[in-house]
């Protein structure tokens, strides 16, 4: 069934000035709500972090919406004005970014809190996401655990921070594609061999893998695996 079809059984009623915060699929296209498709279509604006995957997801689902690009090259000199466009036209705007739930490394911190202090609904339209998806797939017990995000990318920074890591809980780990070998080479050079992780790669993806070991063997895993989005959940010290 076309969107269009689903659309026209009842819009949602949009508020503005408004920034609705709106999460996208990860991997698989079909991972996205249908209260995220009807926002998407009906706002004035559509704000991705880049313009060619942006734009791939709206024609996906036949949305043809105004979209404009916020991301690391223009966030700080743009969100002010931004922000402001949306309250003088009275805007509803959407945040997307590339993949998943916004402002989890990705560009919006700056944005919303220029939109929050002047007073712009700021609505949030949960999703698919990259840190909870890793936690249900990885088969181990996440009553508890810290969201640690990007290590720094410089190496000889990140190899400080890696030494800085608390070791009494699982933390999940983000790191850009093409830095899984170093990431897995750092992180066993520092904190030892035998220490457990799950990586979970590619997730929702038809060549989606979950693997658990400890760092010698992901990292081994991990030289063939390719470039591919991924997560890595690192366990406790103790953690089985």
């Amino acid at each position: 069934m076309k969107f269009k079809e689903i659309l026209e059984a009842e819009l949602p009623e949009i508020v503005r000035p408004a920034v609705y915060v709106v999460a996208t699929p990860i991997g698989n296209a079909d991972d996205i709500t249908l209260r995220a498709l009807k926002i998407l279509s009906s706002v004035d604006l559509v704000i991705c972090e880049e313009r060619k995957v942006g734009s791939k997801l709206l024609r996906y689902w036949d949305i043809k919406q105004e979209m404009l690009e916020l991301n690391e090259h223009n966030e700080q000199k743009d969100s002010q004005e931004l922000a402001m466009k949306i309250i003088t036209e009275n805007l509803a705007a959407a945040l997307i970014s590339d993949a998943g739930t916004p402002l989890f490394a990705d560009p919006g911190n700056r944005f919303i809190p220029e939109c929050f202090e002047r007073g712009i609904h700021i609505i949030p339209v949960p999703g698919a996401s990259s840190i909870m998806a890793a936690l249900m797939a990885a088969g181990v017990s996440s009553e508890s655990f810290l969201y640690y995000g990007f290590l720094p990318a410089n190496r000889q920074q990140r190899q400080q921070a890696i030494r800085r890591l608390p070791s009494i809980y699982d933390l999940v780990i983000l790191e850009a594609p093409y830095r899984l070998p170093q990431l897995l080479e750092d992180l066993e050079k520092f904190l030892g061999s035998r220490r457990k992780a799950v990586l979970c790669w590619k997730l929702t993806y038809p060549e989606e893998q979950i693997i658990h070991g400890d760092l010698a063997y992901l990292k081994q895993m991990g030289a063939n695996l390719g470039k591919g989005e991924f997560v890595l959940l690192l366990r406790a010290k103790d953690g089985k």
